[in-house]
């Protein structure tokens, strides 16, 4: 399988959770699914040529885990087995997005990155991140 078509399948398995859960499970999505994009965005900075290690990946990543804790939609051991599953899945969809230059990556990311965006204004937790 190409490593565009694997993207694809995580992108749209990420954004099926996110949609389906996003009415009744906030720890989930988008709390859990932001720690995750950041873990794997970390993840993929760490290997690659293109992108330096930022360390506010890692404050963005506990922040987001802290809110998925605090709101207790789902118990602590669900959310931290979804940002386990999710994380090697962004750090694919980085990876196209950056090195494959895919198109349907950028805007998954960007969408998911908008939706982190919007949801971190309404938490302490995530408030103040940049």
């Amino acid at each position: 399988m190409s490593l565009k078509a694997l993207t694809t399948a995580a992108a749209l398995g990420a954004l099926g959770v996110g949609a389906a859960q996003a009415a009744r499970d906030l720890s989930i999505y988008p709390a859990a699914q932001c720690a995750a994009l950041w873990l794997g965005y970390s993840d993929y900075a760490a290997r690659s040529l293109y992108l330096d290690v930022d360390p506010t990946d890692a404050t963005r990543t506990a922040a987001f885990r802290a809110v998925a804790l605090r709101l207790g939609t789902a118990p602590r051991t669900k959310i931290d087995h979804f940002i386990a599953g999710q994380r090697p899945q962004m750090e694919t969809l980085v990876e196209a997005m950056i090195f494959g230059r895919d198109r349907q990556s950028a805007d998954v990311f960007e969408a998911l990155g908008e939706t982190c965006k919007s949801f971190a204004k309404d938490h302490p937790e995530t408030r103040k991140l940049s």
